[in-house]
């Protein structure tokens, strides 16, 4: 209950039990209100005081904030301080080293002086033999990129034009391929020969005459011709009496159908016969056998510009 409300229900009980005269009454009235005053000064004080508390809290809370930075800052320059110290200690060293370097040289005569330019003019007229050696290595290195694309290039492009003169004996067991920057042109032997013979069906001296068209026009590629064969003995007493025979003979008999069937010259062709020694697939079936009994003509193009390069 607040004190004013007690004061005015205490009062008439004064007046009651006594007489209580005016100027006593105003005395009271005089006291109660100063004391009215005093508490609300004294409200208006702790106010503030908890007004003033909360921002000394707040400044309290800044400043630990701050004392928690600036100890890390330190610690950090200290960190900082002992790096610089360890390099200035580098760079005292050195400075040490080169300042004893410095009075030798000083007190060196003049033909160390003499040898020393000597040798420094002799490192340099090397380091520039070696830069113009690496120099011309490297222009040699994108000259040979350039050739082996330009192989490449020309491979793929005699592959193309074989494939589209040879075309329509693709089902008749021809095939062109390319394997280690050659190009292979793989005929069997049911294109180009009978069992155990060395003369050339039509259909396949008409393959050989397209074939011939296009090397005609190719003039800086190689060819070799090579005659494979099964594992199977040769029977009979003809003039092939076995199968390393039987290869060369059909390859010599392709090879003089190319010759004949375009102006080639014939230093550009090899004719070799590889009998049973370089099969594709083991000779356990008819079917591999089959595969095993071709005529592989090998083109390989000029390499001279690569050679010349590489020299």
């Amino acid at each position: 209950m607040k004190l004013q409300n007690i004061f005015k229900i205490l009062l008439p009980a004064f007046l009651l039990v006594g007489c209580v005269t005016s100027k006593k009454y105003k005395d009271l009235e005089g006291l109660y209100n100063n004391c009215t005053k005093n508490r609300d000064s004294l409200q208006i004080a702790n106010q503030n005081l908890q007004s003033a508390l909360a921002d000394a809290n707040t400044k309290i809370d800044v400043l630990e904030r701050i004392k928690k930075e600036l100890i890390s800052d330190t610690t950090s320059i200290g960190s900082e301080i002992r790096y610089l110290r360890d390099k200035n200690k580098e760079l005292s060293d050195l400075n040490t080293i080169l300042e004893n370097n410095y009075s030798k040289l000083l007190k060196g005569t003049e033909k160390e002086m003499t040898d020393l330019l000597n040798e420094l003019r002799d490192a340099k007229v090397k380091l520039q033999e070696r830069e113009e050696e690496l120099a011309q290595k490297s222009q040699r290195l994108k000259d040979l990129e350039e050739a082996l694309a330009q192989k490449d290039r020309d491979v793929q492009n005699l592959k193309n034009k074989l494939l589209d003169a040879l075309k329509g004996f693709k089902d008749s067991g021809l095939s062109v391929e390319i394997k280690n920057g050659k190009v292979y042109v793989s005929m069997s032997e049911k294109l180009l020969f009978a069992s155990g013979s060395t003369e050339v069906d039509q259909k396949g001296i008409d393959a050989l005459k397209e074939l011939a068209k296009v090397l005609e026009k190719e003039k800086d590629i190689h060819i070799m011709v090579e005659g494979h064969t099964d594992n199977v003995p040769l029977k009979g007493t003809g003039c092939n009496k076995d199968n390393w025979d039987l290869s060369v003979a059909r390859a010599n008999a392709i090879t003089k159908i190319i010759l004949k069937s375009a102006t080639i010259d014939p230093s550009r062709i090899t004719s070799a016969g590889r009998g049973e020694f370089y099969p594709l697939v083991p000779n356990d079936s008819p079917e591999n056998r089959a595969k095993n009994r071709r005529t592989e003509i090998i083109l390989t193009p000029n390499l001279d510009a690569l050679l010349e390069i590489m020299k």
